[in-house]
Parts: C-alpha cells; sequence; structure tokens
C-alpha cells in the first residue's frame, strides 16, 4: 500500500509540474488587448518589467509583470496587481481590476502565447 500511495503522490507532482509548465508564460513581445478596441504591442522582460512597443494610453499603470502557476500577474511601478490573467486557448484572459476592462494578452505574430 505504500508504494501504491508514493507512486500516487509521484504522478499527481508530475502532472502538477507539467500543467505549470505550459500555464506561465516566459520573456517576450506579446500583444496586449484592453477591452474590444484597442490592442497594444508589450515586451515582457526577464527582469520582470513590462515595457510599450509604441503608444499605448489605455494600457498605462502595467509596468511589471510575474509569471504565475496557473497564469501571468500584471503590475503597477509599485507592484501593486493590475490583473490576474489565467491560461486560456492560447492566450492569457482576465479583468483589470480597475474598470473591469477585460485583458487578453497573446504571443507577438502567433496565436499560442506558451510557445513563447
Amino acid at each position: 500500500m505504500t508504494s501504491l500511495r508514493s507512486l500516487l503522490i509521484a504522478s499527481a507532482a508530475l502532472v502538477l509540474t507539467a500543467v505549470s509548465a505550459q500555464a506561465a508564460p516566459a520573456a517576450g513581445s506579446y500583444k496586449l488587448a484592453i477591452g474590444a478596441n484597442t490592442t497594444c504591442a508589450i515586451n515582457l522582460a526577464d527582469d520582470g518589467a513590462a515595457n510599450y512597443a509604441g503608444d499605448c494610453a489605455q494600457g498605462a499603470g502595467v509596468a511589471k509583470w510575474r509569471a504565475k502557476f496557473n497564469g501571468v500577474e500584471l503590475q503597477t511601478a509599485g507592484g501593486e496587481t493590475v490583473a490576474l490573467l489565467k491560461g486560456k486557448d492560447g492566450a492569457y484572459t482576465g479583468t483589470r481590476f480597475a474598470d473591469g476592462r477585460a485583458l487578453t494578452l497573446s504571443a507577438e505574430g502567433s496565436a499560442v502565447a506558451q510557445s513563447h
């Protein structure tokens, strides 16, 4: 019985590791859709910085990012959470806490954010 329990625990750990590895984005170039009308090019740097490739007035406030086990957290320069985005259909979706606007983060030039 002990070896069966050990096998089940090891299997569960492997599954959780695989799921978390797929859900977390990597640094790189992405598109951030804000609501239905605004899309901004954004670069997520290895050091946790988030920088827009051009002018993005609607995306003001996002200056940092952190990979989470189930997606990505966007933050202000002061470290306050702007939104928690969860992986869904090859992108990351959620809502901005301040105003409830929908946010979708997807890989630049690709429909699959996890390929980064």
